[in-house]
């Protein structure tokens, strides 16, 4: 009878499926990805599948609307406005650096990418949490392999088969000593996902699965994950202030603070981690700690000036790029930093959402956000630190639209009870016909 959860992971629509099977790919967000003219993900095709088996499928059971819903609605209703308005960009100003499919069709794929965001999180949200929760505990293991993987080209300079797979095969110094994105594109990205996906291990009790993601973020050197998971537990603790909770979490607050002075090489990561965030102090020979810091800020308040500009419907799904350049003259911006090569993107999904979608779809975000935190306000700790750390976390991503972002809004979005049921006592009977008692967890219907 073990086999039984596992089993139900899989069971269900054919829809709901296909949405698992995408979780559990998540992590592939640039390795293992289709060039179609652009990078298709594993998870994209998908989602793809799944909304086209629930739309085409049996009539659905109605959903009552809440808040989020209203929410990500009238994201979808901007998002529709802004490409239509900004579908033909102004005559001249404008970066082509990055838009070698032109500006039309760029606008085009770019409002594909948030549409699919958007239907994916509406369509999740229906599925029950358990189920997603532990496709997302699978995902870290693929994602702890992938690391792994990439892990011992760095140690052996060998890059042939990761380069096959669709790997990053140099970091930001050009080589391969650098490396820390995983299968991703960034090792924020991968800090960003480790660091939630630690938290929904932990609500699983899958703490093998937890010490992978751990090691994830400690390979990633993402200074988002140790600042999200931070700020998760204070909103937990403020929201949630009761000594069952509070006791165990200054209690490991207190140990992590004895093994940074006692193990030097663990004083170094939390020392350059403070850094990153301005307390040079903690690492002062760290090199140019803060140009990451220094270089998000700068984008941010290109972002919020973008829309000030254009306070309606912004300058554009996928359009940021293209307008940066008329702002970037006003900042100074770290001297390492260039766009010679690349294609600027906001680096904070706050931010992102305003300046290509306008102020109304920022207040819609931000709507979303309160929202996942108040629902989570009842029932487990956990989720509400998650609730806490996607609040932080999401303003350091480079686009609103990264699916990772959506699978953990989603799962907090669904509908479950104030408290955990207690597992169920039934009566079965077994192949002779005797009655023995079973022990089943009820599954709730979001």
């Amino acid at each position: 009878m073990s086999e039984g959860p596992k089993r139900r992971l899989l069971d269900g629509p054919v829809f709901e499926r296909l949405l698992l099977l995408a979780v559990v790919f998540m992590p592939f967000q640039y390795a293992m990805t289709l060039d179609v003219g652009f990078p298709l993900k594993i998870s994209e095709i998908l989602i793809g599948l799944a909304i086209a088996v629930y739309v085409l499928g049996p009539r659905k059971r109605r959903v009552r609307w809440d808040v989020a819903s209203w929410a990500v609605f009238a994201m979808a209703i901007t998002l529709g406005f802004s490409a239509l308005v900004n579908f033909v960009p102004p005559p001249s100003g404008l970066s082509a650096n990055g838009y070698t499919r032109g500006f039309e069709f760029d606008l085009a794929l770019y409002t594909g990418y948030a549409a699919l965001s958007l239907t994916f999180w509406s369509i999740l949200r229906r599925v029950d949490r358990e189920k997603t929760a532990r496709a997302i505990v699978i995902s870290i293991w693929l994602c702890g392999g992938a690391v792994a993987l990439q892990w011992v080209a760095q140690l052996t300079g060998s890059t042939g088969l990761i380069a096959r797979l669709g790997f990053r095969t140099v970091g930001v110094t050009g080589d391969v000593s650098s490396l820390r994105s995983g299968p991703f594109l960034e090792g924020q990205h991968l800090g960003f996902y480790a660091g939630a996906a630690l938290i929904v291990a932990l609500y699983r009790r899958s703490y093998v699965a937890a010490g992978v993601a751990v090691l994830c973020i400690v390979y990633s050197q993402s200074t988002t994950a140790y600042v999200g998971l931070a700020v998760g537990v204070l909103a937990a603790l403020l929201l949630r202030p009761k000594a069952k909770y509070v006791v165990p979490i200054l209690g490991t607050a207190a140990f992590v603070a004895l093994v940074a002075i006692i193990i030097p090489g663990f004083r170094n990561v939390l020392g350059k981690q403070l850094a990153k965030l301005g307390l040079t102090q903690f690492a002062p020979n760290y090199a140019f700690a803060t140009t990451s810091l220094d270089t998000r800020t700068i984008k941010s308040q290109i972002a919020f000036a973008m829309a000030q500009d254009h306070p309606l419907f912004g300058v554009g799904p996928g359009r940021f790029g293209a307008y940066f350049n008329r702002y970037s003259g006003e900042y100074k911006l770290p001297w390492i930093y260039s766009t010679d090569a690349t294609r600027p993107i906001a680096e904070n999904a706050y931010g992102h959402v305003a300046s290509e979608l306008g102020l109304f779809a920022l207040a819609a975000f931000v709507v979303l956000i309160v929202a996942i935190i108040l629902r989570n306000r009842v029932g487990s700790p956990l989720l509400l630190a998650l609730a806490g750390y996607l609040a932080v976390g999401v303003a350091t991503q480079s686009s609103w639209t990264f699916l990772p972002i959506w699978t953990f809004i989603a799962l907090l979005s669904t509908r479950v009870p104030a408290t955990p049921e207690p597992p169920l006592r039934t009566t079965v009977t077994d192949d002779a016909g005797a009655p023995t008692e079973h022990s089943g967890r009820i599954l709730v219907d979001p």
